[in-house]
């Protein structure tokens, strides 16, 4: 459990799975995501995550965590790291309910995250990739630190890769 001044990461648990499927039902949250962008399917969707998170937590000891806005104590979406069989670091992963962008909570979870990967993983980068015109995840990524490492396609979307050295 990592806490920040604002948010808490956490372990997702079973009684997430609700709220976290009502992310998952904004199309505007999933409008940027390369995998599962059918709404219709949030629950299904948010249940095969949780589960392969779970499964992944035990093979590599990280994970994306749920993240808890302290304030309110509400499921705001989820962040940390993941392993990627495509890149050679853990990859930055996050995705937030419509009510909690702007705020810099991607930020801040963004920043804990590569802080947890420093200290506990003790890796020396991070890599995140995000859609090519997601303009608001790549200012999340710039003002995380990240830096620009070039575009690639994959599956037929248009990608860029961003690192941050740690």
């Amino acid at each position: 459990m990592i806490e920040t001044a604002r948010l808490l990461l956490r372990p997702f648990a079973p009684d997430d799975l609700a709220a976290y499927a009502a992310i998952w039902a904004q199309p505007e949250v999933v409008r940027y995501l390369p995998n599962e962008r059918d709404t219709t399917k949030a629950q299904d969707t948010a249940a095969s995550f949780l589960e392969a998170w779970s499964e992944e937590a035990w093979q590599k000891g990280y994970w994306p965590w749920a993240v808890i806005e302290r304030s309110s104590q509400r499921l705001i979406g989820h962040a940390g790291l993941r392993h990627s069989k495509s890149l050679d670091s853990p990859e930055l992963v996050y995705m937030f309910d419509v009510s909690a962008w702007g705020q810099g909570y991607a930020c801040e979870a963004a920043l804990a995250a590569c802080d947890f990967g420093r200290d506990t993983l003790r890796v020396d980068r991070i890599t995140a990739v995000a859609l090519a015109e997601n303009a608001g995840s790549i200012g999340v990524l710039r003002k995380a630190g990240f830096l620009f490492q070039g575009e690639t396609t994959a599956d037929g979307l248009h990608l860029v890769r961003y690192d941050r050295r740690l």
